[in-house]
């Protein structure tokens, strides 16, 4: 069989897309091309699947008009070399900018950080990147790694607009995936298209399964997290290096720390350039409808006195071992933020300071979690080494000061301000809301507070995801009335659908968290005026925080969302110190701005708009004669030129239309005679000259990739008595060669000197009148 062959399987009619021969079966990619399969597309293997060639049907007269409609039907398929391809059967909103990443993927992009402002759609657009190489017969195998609470998102969205079926793996799935697969199939090799948190896949023995996959792409979102020496980064790079492409994904990828956005930045990177889209809202001409407002909150007299206690303490210990020790500059800074937050959240975490200080914490380390465990405790306790260092030259003045602010939260936390003005409002306001914070203990007070009148949803870093993503649906559904969360949990959720107000309990030191919180609402397909309120301690060092993010707003367009945003140690400093720290000057890679989006956005949605309207187009070619074969003196022809690559697959779909003279045609006979010599004509297809340059690219990618693999196989010297490191250094010897097999078979498909033949089919002939 040869693509575009039409065939038969299981009692239906297929296309072929792309043919793939093993040593005893064929794998066959089909798609559908009959009324009861259009769209669909099916994998058949023979001998097990029964594939035939569907009878050729012969010319077709058919009237003038249905041969128009035919042929407009047959040009709204086309499928240019460096066109898209699915974004007109795609469920998404046809906008140039979302275009451009997948555009920059043809034109041989091979690693791409998609940094646009939140909200803007770097899902949809890292799915149509995913879903035009998978179109190509170029990728096989793709892996997306994200925060566990985003992997039900990821697949509902592929699915959903591109119909692309991912697999989540986590423990109990490999758990169930391992009862039906022989011992000695891996299981990530039984899915096309993965999607794992990056806490799972960066566990060793998790890792060195993955590895044993060639993947083709490798996303991953959130990018920011992969700081430097730390697991989840190790792991995505030593994954990311070995795939033909990579795309990155994080709304804030620049902290103000350029050595982690440097290190972000060179994820993957074998030589190759990253590219980089970078849109605020404002580039793509849709401005914010939102209003932001500054609640300034008066404190109880408790609230007042621990304020002010909790800021002599924290500026006591910044100028005194902080001078010299970060590790309790990050204690100052915790326990005023804390503060800010709740009298219950730093009640707590000064007991643990205390604790620590006499000798009295916990005595054995924590329970490591367990392999199917993927909480994140970003929002709970803090790490014991650093809360444990001492502020104060006098440890025991100091035991005493702390137990005076233990007593001092006490007091407080029986009637906390924020939470009864947080109440009021929420009774006033009548409609639904999302409350942010950034602790759990202040989470739970807050739940404890707000119970008794709303129905309430609760989501933190220690819940387990799927429950995460139930009280998230059951939100949208409007079973809920207030969502409460960190953002370590609401990180990457859409809650737009609903809701259009956002509470922060306190003010993020971190201007790109608070963006993030609001985000949460303002999408893309928010139809409402979205609404921010910022819960603010009148007179505390919130109000301080405040006035410093508003200087470098002022002083620097978009930015929350932009590059250059003010770092938590930037904030501390210029409170406790009296000024702004020195910053040097951040350089970020060019972002780009692809030519031509424009043009493809018209294109395809001509596309959408013929395919709604024609729906099924057959296989068949048409013809339509003249009613005064006399009069007519020409006609069109129009053809179809497929382009293959390598491998058989599809490169280019093109149409090509052509005048042809009829001069004596007037009879039944003479137009069997035309039709019979249009029928044995070719077309050129003419696509190697465009795909040069750009697949030369992704070739020296992967040439670097092998020569990297080679590298790493060979650095092993054996042991006279130790045979375990040698068993070890062949099997990493074998999987290098079984990924480097994995991409010779892609560098060969992406050959642009060894293109295959161009199949053409003359699809419509109608004669051309005066007003033709």
């Amino acid at each position: 069989m040869r693509t575009d062959d039409v065939v038969v399987v299981r009692d239906e009619s297929w296309t072929v897309a792309r043919t793939e021969n093993f040593e005893h079966c064929t794998i066959f990619t089909l798609d559908g091309c009959g009324p009861g399969n259009w769209g669909r597309r099916l994998q058949a293997i023979a001998p097990f699947d029964h594939v035939t060639r569907a009878q050729a049907a012969p010319p077709r007269c058919r009237k003038r008009a249905a041969v128009l409609r035919r042929a407009l039907g047959v040009i709204a398929q086309e499928q240019p070399a460096l066109g898209l391809w699915t974004a007109a059967d795609a469920r998404l909103d046809l906008l140039a900018y979302q275009f451009e990443p997948a555009l920059s993927v043809l034109r041989g992009a091979t690693r791409v950080l998609l940094a646009d402002a939140v909200g803007l759609g770097k899902t949809v657009q890292a799915g149509l990147i995913l879903a035009e190489l998978q179109a190509r017969g170029l990728v096989e195998r793709a892996l997306i790694v994200c925060p566990a609470g985003l992997r039900e998102s990821w697949a509902g969205e592929l699915r959903d607009r591109f119909g692309i079926a991912a697999a989540v793996l986590d423990h109990s799935a490999i758990t169930g995936d391992l009862r039906f697969l022989p011992a000695h199939v891996n299981p990530w090799s039984a899915h096309r298209v993965i999607v794992a948190s990056i806490d799972f896949i960066k566990r060793p023995e998790v890792l060195a399964a993955a590895e044993g996959v060639a993947f083709d792409l490798v996303i991953a979102d959130e990018a920011h997290h992969l700081t430097p020496d730390s697991d989840r980064a190790r792991a995505v790079h030593r994954l990311a290096t070995r795939a033909p492409w990579v795309i990155l994904v994080s709304a804030t990828p620049h902290s103000g720390d350029q050595a982690a956005f440097d290190f972000m930045t060179s994820i993957g990177a074998l030589g190759d350039r990253l590219t980089v889209f970078h849109r605020s809202r404002a580039d793509i001409g849709r401005p914010r409808n939102r209003r932001t407002r500054r609640v300034a909150v008066r404190p109880t007299a408790d609230e007042s006195q621990l304020l002010d206690a909790v800021d002599d303490y924290a500026r006591a210990i910044w100028h005194g071992r902080g001078r010299s020790d970060y590790a309790v500059q990050l204690v100052a800074i915790t326990l005023a933020r804390r503060a800010a937050s709740s009298a219950t959240a730093l009640g707590r975490t000064l007991a643990r300071r205390r604790a620590l200080l006499s000798g009295n914490g916990p005595a054995t380390p924590a329970q490591p979690a367990l392999p199917w465990d993927e909480v994140d405790d970003e929002d709970g306790a803090e790490p014991t080494q650093w809360l444990a260092q001492p502020g104060l030259p006098d440890e025991e003045v100091e035991r005493r000061r702390l137990s005076a602010l233990i007593d001092l939260s006490r007091r407080a936390a029986a009637c906390s301000s924020k939470l009864a003005r947080l109440r009021r409002f929420l009774a006033r306001a009548g409609e639904p809301a999302v409350v942010f914070t950034e602790y759990r203990d202040t989470l739970e007070a807050a739940a404890v507070t707000l119970s008794a009148a709303f129905r309430l949803g609760v989501i933190h870093g220690g819940v387990p995801a799927p429950i995460r993503q139930d009280v998230v649906r059951q939100f949208d559904a409007g079973c809920i009335d207030v969502l409460l969360a960190t953002d370590t949990a609401g990180e990457g959720l859409n809650l737009h659908r609903r809701c259009r107000l956002v509470i922060d309990l306190e003010l993020p030191w971190n201007p790109r968290r608070l963006e993030q919180r609001v985000g949460r609402v303002d999408r893309l397909g928010q139809q409402r005026r979205v609404h921010a309120l910022h819960l603010v301690h009148r007179g505390s060092v919130e109000d301080r925080v405040w006035r410093h993010l508003e200087q470098r707003r002022r002083r620097a367009t978009e930015v929350l969302s932009g590059w250059d945003a003010p770092t938590v140690d930037d904030v501390a400093r210029t409170i406790y110190d009296g000024v702004a720290a020195h910053r040097p000057s951040i350089t970020t890679p060019f972002a780009t701005r692809m030519d031509g989006a424009d043009d493809e956005v018209r294109r395809v949605s001509g596309q959408r708009q013929w395919r709604a309207r024609l729906g099924v187009v057959r296989h068949d070619t048409v013809f339509a004669r003249a009613r005064r074969p006399w009069q007519s003196t020409a006609a069109a022809a129009l053809f179809e030129a497929v382009q293959l690559g390598p491998h058989g697959s599809v490169i280019e779909r093109r149409m090509h239309a052509r005048k042809i003279l009829l001069h004596g045609v007037h009879t039944a006979a003479a137009w069997r005679e035309v039709l019979s010599s249009l029928l044995n004509a070719g077309v050129d297809g003419g696509a190697d000259a465009r795909l040069t340059a750009t697949r030369l690219a992704v070739l020296a990618r992967i040439d670097a990739a092998r020569t990297r693999l080679a590298a790493q196989s060979g650095l092993h010297q054996g042991s006279l008595f130790e045979g375990r490191a040698d068993h070890a250094a062949n099997a990493g010897r074998e999987l290098a060669a079984h990924l480097d097999r994995a991409l010779a078979r892609r560098a060969e498909s992406l050959a642009v000197t060894d293109l295959g033949p161009v199949n053409s089919r003359l699809v419509a002939i109608w004669p051309l009148t005066s007003r033709s």
